[in-house]
């Protein structure tokens, strides 16, 4: 896929490639709290000019969450710009996390867990077949 832009923040890196695919990536190291959340939504608005998109997120291993960044993010404002997530677990902790963001979260918006970016890429993709 050939990517078309992307915005670098301290925390995350937000790329739009062709066929409407947003990837976000969070850096290793880093806390999301709700301002670090609300800036990657944002990023994701610009990009996408303010459509919804098909939202890829991956975790670098040691990135974290706060539960002001999982509450946002499964938000009407925070799906605002999503058609589905799709969350590429690396680690044990991220596959917790994720379960426990669907099961008590429940965001309006399609949203799966992956272990490959590749497999993500193509339940996004059969989404919008």
């Amino acid at each position: 896929m050939k990517l078309i832009q992307e915005i670098i923040l301290d925390h995350a890196k937000v790329q739009l490639f062709e066929s409407n695919l947003v990837r976000i990536e969070i850096f290793s190291d880093h806390i999301i709290a709700l301002d670090e959340s609300r800036q990657i939504n944002d990023a994701l608005g610009i990009l996408s000019k303010g459509k919804q998109a098909l939202v890829l997120m991956v975790a670098e291993e040691f990135a974290q969450f706060e539960r002001s960044a999982t509450d946002f993010s499964a938000s009407d404002e925070g799906l605002r710009y999503t058609i589905a997530d799709a969350l590429v677990v690396k680690s044990l902790s991220h596959k917790i996390l994720a379960n426990f963001y669907l099961k008590f979260n429940k965001p309006a918006k399609p949203t799966k867990i992956f272990t490959n970016e590749v497999d993500a890429v193509k339940w996004l993709f059969s989404l919008t077949n």
